[in-house]
């Protein structure tokens, strides 16, 4: 360590910038492959949940607008068509009716090219064809059975055509039990709507861009469809080994398999969606090469540009050492060489003019020059008398009235109302009726100032205008509201001051109808009150900070007096503040109250 310290600067330049750069790009480096990387995780399989969720909506709206085409079958003038077939040419005019207000309605809901038979079976039997795509040469026969989908929800079923005719594949049928809409009379048939099973393939085709994604239809324990061949043992390999993703597990693994279901009750059918996550690990790691490669470069160029700046720093330097060495042996004509026009290039012609001027002053009388120096550094030590500030004030004011500005008058009168009182006799308590005066002069000046568009509402009974309290609290309170809560224009508003006490506690409210605050920015306000008393957080923009005058309570009064904050943003902003009445301070350390005095005076 020693040797380095006593090595030349250039070498502790390059390695003090290799480190200074490199070590922050190590620790972006790892926090990213840790931080991020997760991040990467979580988010992608909360997206990718996102996208099957939608999917899922997707396909349960599908399903509910088969349902509604079934719903038709309650209407009065539909059951009137099919109580009516009652023979051959009825059973036609029946049909063609009833083609005409599905075909509609299908059509309606964009669902007319996926349907390709809808079949109504009457409970006696006789089988009306009601539509299909395919031709009436290739109609799916149906038998009526009384028993499908009795104990069903709304009686209907979701089931593959396979379960009806295993000569035929890749078709959904609905089926659905409709009674008469007299109850009397019990059932009127069974609905039959087949339609394509390609539908849930184009609906489920856009996932797995992300992770590897598998789907399951299921009704209980029954398969309705699959993405996969789950005949092979892999859906039972898929059940003993998928974790169960909750809305609690953003992120359940790096690995495996993880699954979550969507249930559409109204069919009691349930949507199971299986996730593999070693795509994604795959992406995580290619993203962790990436930036590992990126840092290596950036390394190299850093340690490139090290090399180059370290030494065009230090050449500079050098040849200012040179000469510097020549001024120590006497030689002050000796004069630095400027290369650079930056902080480097003013030091060399700093050095120069002051190698002159000390090569003038060596010359010259410098006695009498010392003598006006301290002659000028007494007069800007000087300070205005006071008195001289108030006679000025007073005569400007006479002024104003001469010439009939008296609205000037009165601003100056409160000015210097203010004045006087910021110079009081030293002490840390004023009277209330004191500080409410102050507040007025204040008022005076800001309603001059923005034209009287800001009201201040002053409420203090009479009985406590002679109680104490802490000199200048209220009016940096009500600034803060005009500048913040108001407006930075202070266009105006309403302020109110109420003062009250209960018990034996004066509490003196500030509220107003401006701005307010966003809760963040309060939970900051709130979290700087609740620090310790200490350091200066004095005056911004020329106002006592609220810090302050919370600082000056607890240290006069004690911890648990003080401000406290409300705000709703939009409606405005509350200031509270408390302390005991009729408290001198007598019972408190004369150190606290010494403390307070000087918070006061920051």
């Amino acid at each position: 360590m020693k040797k380095w310290i006593g090595s030349r600067l250039n070498r502790k330049l390059c390695l003090c910038f290799l480190i200074v750069s490199l070590i922050p790009l190590c620790l972006v480096y790892f926090y990213i492959n840790s931080r991020y990387s997760e991040k990467l995780r979580s988010d992608a399989v909360v997206l990718n949940q996102l996208a099957e969720k939608n999917t899922a909506i997707l396909l349960e709206d599908y399903l509910t607008k088969i349902e509604y085409i079934s719903n038709l079958f309650y209407d009065n003038d539909v059951q009137a068509i099919v109580r009516g077939a009652v023979g051959p040419l009825d059973n036609y005019n029946a049909r063609q009716l009833l083609e005409k207000k599905v075909r509609v309605n299908l059509d309606l809901f964009h669902i007319l090219d996926d349907v390709d038979q809808v079949t109504f079976l009457r409970h006696n039997g006789d089988n009306l064809d009601i539509m299909n795509s395919s031709g009436y040469m290739d109609v799916i026969p149906f038998q009526y059975d009384d028993r499908i989908a009795l104990n069903r929800y709304k009686n209907h079923v979701l089931v593959p055509i396979e379960s009806l005719d295993s000569s035929r594949s890749g078709k959904y049928v609905y089926i659905r039990r409709v009674n008469d809409t007299d109850p009397r009379k019990g059932t009127l048939g069974i609905l039959y709507i087949v339609f394509d099973g390609n539908k849930f393939d184009e609906l489920f085709a856009e996932l797995g861009t992300v992770l590897e994604t598998r789907i399951l239809i299921r009704e209980g324990e029954k398969v309705l469809y699959t993405s996969f061949d789950a005949k092979n043992g892999e859906l039972e390999q898929m059940e003993n080994t998928a974790q169960l993703l909750t809305q609690k597990d953003r992120m359940p693994g790096r690995k495996g398999l993880v699954k979550w279901e969507y249930g559409i009750e109204n069919l009691g059918i349930h949507i199971v969606f299986y996730d593999t996550l070693e795509r994604l690990e795959e992406n995580v790691r290619a993203l962790s090469r990436l930036t590992g490669t990126f840092i290596w470069l950036t390394g190299i160029v850093i340690l490139a540009a090290s090399l180059f700046f370290s030494r065009t720093i230090v050449r500079p330097v050098k040849r200012l050492r040179e000469s510097l060495l020549q001024v120590r042996e006497g030689d002050f004509k000796v004069r630095a060489q400027v290369e650079t026009h930056d902080e480097l290039g003013d030091m060399c012609v700093a050095f120069n003019d002051m190698a002159g001027e000390i090569d003038r002053l060596i010359n010259q009388v410098y006695t009498t020059q010392l003598k006006e120096n301290e002659a000028a550094i007494k007069a800007l030590q000087m300070q205005i008398n006071p008195h001289f500030l108030y006679n000025t004030l007073d005569m400007i004011k006479s002024m104003s009235e001469i010439y009939g500005a008296y609205q000037v008058s009165e601003v100056i009168v409160a000015l210097s109302g203010m004045f006087r009182y910021a110079a009081h006799s030293p002490g840390f308590g004023v009277t209330i009726g004191e500080e409410l005066r102050n507040l007025k002069n204040y008022m005076k000046i800001v309603n001059a100032r923005f034209g009287g568009g800001i009201d201040c509402l002053v409420d203090v009974p009479e009985e406590l205008l002679e109680e104490e309290i802490i000199r200048v609290c209220l009016q940096p309170i009500v600034e803060n509201a005009i500048s913040h809560g108001l407006g930075r224009g202070g266009s105006g508003g309403c302020i109110s001051v109420k003062i009250r006490r209960r018990e034996d506690i004066i509490f003196a409210e500030v509220e107003d109808d401006g701005v307010g605050m966003e809760p963040a920015r309060l939970e900051e306000v709130r979290r700087k009150l609740a620090e310790p008393p200490g350091g200066r957080d004095g005056a911004e923009n020329g106002n006592v900070g609220l810090k302050n005058i919370h600082d000056r309570l607890r240290l006069y009064y004690g911890e648990e007096y003080g401000i406290t904050i409300e705000s709703i943003l939009g409606e405005g902003t509350r200031v509270m503040l408390s302390y005991p009445c009729g408290f001198s301070g007598k019972d408190r350390p004369q150190e606290l109250i010494q403390a307070a005095d000087e918070r006061q005076r920051i």
